[in-house]
Order: structure tokens, then sequence, then C-alpha cells
């Protein structure tokens, strides 16, 4: 069990402990799911084994923490790439000293970018256009090798991503796709978010039952994507953030199989354990995809900081599991 760590005390601070896992799952070859967040100070990330990706049980403090899950599609490379590029893209923006300002315009901001470039293949290169360096979302030696002569341009890969970013008394949510931000607040457990699915569109329409859902061929196939549409929707809300609320961001393979009485536990407990209960139960349970959960409890609100007093850019950590 690794060592929590812990931001330096801030009386009046934000404070914010989170944990984190993605797995590959027995039946992908590959993770192409992945996991992000950002906060001040400087955070290890320990990964559980090759191809899966690990948030050790962590504490966070400042104006801004926010935590991503993005599930990558087209298969192996193509959905790795543009779901990594995805999280570095959007921790890039959040990183920007006037994000503090302008939480929902940074996401969506984000968001829309990141559609663009996957539209026109530029997965893996920086937000300005150029290389990304090493360890931001660019691709490693062995992902290089599989890509075209003329650099990392593969149109047609997307991803899923959703976001959750909590300031001082503000929890602001950014979501495309299928992967879940869940809320437990006063023991109730609320999905925050809804799935852009083909299954949850013939739902709203009353053309299926809630009891056909879970078994309809409908259920994996998506309304909305990044890189999927030149006319993208993002959904961005917010809420009040207070002490004691829990969420749990998902990917697809992981909400598909584990109750909400399982959620609910996860989040009431320990939350690196929790994690882990979940994961394991989802893939024991014949999930066939890859399964990725991040945690997040409000020990603590605070008073809106300056976003001067963060050091800007610099003082900011942006970190991108298995990059």
């Amino acid at each position: 069990m690794p060592v929590s760590a812990r931001a330096p005390e801030q009386p009046d601070g934000l404070r914010i402990e989170i944990a984190g896992l993605s797995v590959t799952g027995p039946v992908r070859s590959r993770n192409e799911d992945h996991l992000g967040w950002i906060a001040p100070g400087d955070r290890a990330w320990v990964p559980a084994r090759q191809g899966d990706e690990r948030i050790p049980p962590t504490e966070l403090g400042g104006p801004l923490v926010a935590v991503v899950v993005a599930d990558g599609l087209g298969g192996h490379a193509d959905g790795d790439l543009a779901s990594r590029f995805a999280i570095a893209t959007l921790l890039d923006r959040l990183a920007a000293p006037e994000a503090l300002r302008r939480v929902p315009d940074a996401l969506r901001d984000a968001y829309l970018e990141v559609n663009a470039r996957l539209l026109v293949g530029e997965a893996g290169q920086g937000p300005g256009g150029g290389p990304r360096p090493p360890g931001d979302g660019r691709p490693s030696a062995p992902e290089r090798s599989r890509l075209p002569a003329d650099g990392p341009r593969r149109p047609g890969a997307q991803t899923t991503m959703t976001a959750l970013a909590v300031t001082s008394d503000t929890a602001w949510v950014a979501h495309v796709g299928d992967c879940r931000v869940y809320r437990l607040r006063d023991q109730i457990l609320e999905l925050v978010t809804t799935d852009h699915s083909q299954v949850t569109e013939l739902l709203r329409m009353h053309l299926i039952r809630p009891d056909q859902a879970a078994a309809h061929p409908g259920r994996h196939l998506l309304t909305r994507s990044l890189g999927g549409d030149v006319a993208l929707r993002v959904d961005v809300r917010s809420g009040e953030l207070r002490v004691g609320d829990a969420y749990l961001l998902c990917s697809d393979g992981a909400w598909s199989n584990v109750s909400a009485d399982e959620i609910i536990a996860a989040l009431e407990g320990d939350l690196d354990e929790g994690t882990v209960q979940l994961v394991e139960r989802s893939i024991a349970r014949g999930g066939d995809d890859n399964a990725s959960v991040i945690a997040l409890r409000v020990l603590r609100t605070g008073e809106p900081a300056s976003p001067d007093s963060t050091g800007g850019r610099r003082g900011l950590l942006r970190r991108v599991l298995g990059a």
C-alpha cells in the first residue's frame, strides 16, 4: 500500500482526497482508458502494473483541483492516443493562470480544441501545434513506430472524456460520451451526467423500458464523442461544493457492472480500497472492456484565492497517467 501524499497545510484552503485505478482487463490487449489530475504541488503517481494506471491515495489543496477520465475509441493505438491527447489538452487549459477566473469556459474550450484537432488527426501534438514534450500525451517510442511516417496524424481517432473541477465552493462537470460522474451527499447517490448513447436516447423517447436498457445492443453506441463530429455539444454544469461530498468518475467498463450500493460503499469508506474493489468486481463479473475509476472526497472547502497566489502556470502540476 503506497503512503498517502499530502499537500502543504493551508489553514483556510480547499482540501481534497483522491484515489484512482484504471485496468486493461482480461479481454482487451491495450488500455485505451486514461486518468489525469491537476493540483498545486508535485505529487507522484504509481503504476499498478504494465498497461494499468493508479492514482495512489493523495490529499490535495489549492484554489483548483481537477480529475478526468477518458475512454478512447477506434481500437488499439488510435483510442489510446486520442484519450491521452484529450486529457493532456484539458489539463493544459486548466493550468493556465486565467483558468481559475473562467473554469466553465476553460473546460468547454479544451473540449472543443480536442474535438477539432482529432478531426484533422493532430492527436499527439501540443496545444500550440508543435510537438508535445515527453510525458504530456505524446506517443511512446513503440507507438510512434506504428504511426505514419509524416507524423502522429490519425484522423478518425475518437474518445470520450469526463472531467470534474472543484474550486473553493463550486464543483464543475464537463462531459462528452458515456463515462459517468456520481455524487454522494448525505448518503444519497446521484448520477450527475447523462450518457450520450443510443440507448439513453431511446429511453428519453420512451421507445424502450428501463429494464430493457442493460441488455440493449445500443447501450455502447455513442451519440457524441470527441473527434466524431464538427458540431460538438459539451455538457458543462455546476453545483455547490460541500464538505463531505464524494464523487466517482468512471468509464463504462466500470459502471456497467457494479451496483449503486457498491458505489456508495466505496465512497463512504477508504477511497483507495473502494476504487480497487469497484474495478475488481467489474472485471470479475464479465467485464469485457477497460475499467477505470477516480474517487474524490471533499475534506474542506475554502475562500476563493487569487490566481496569482498559485504561482501561475509553474505552480500547478499536470499529470496524465500512462503518458
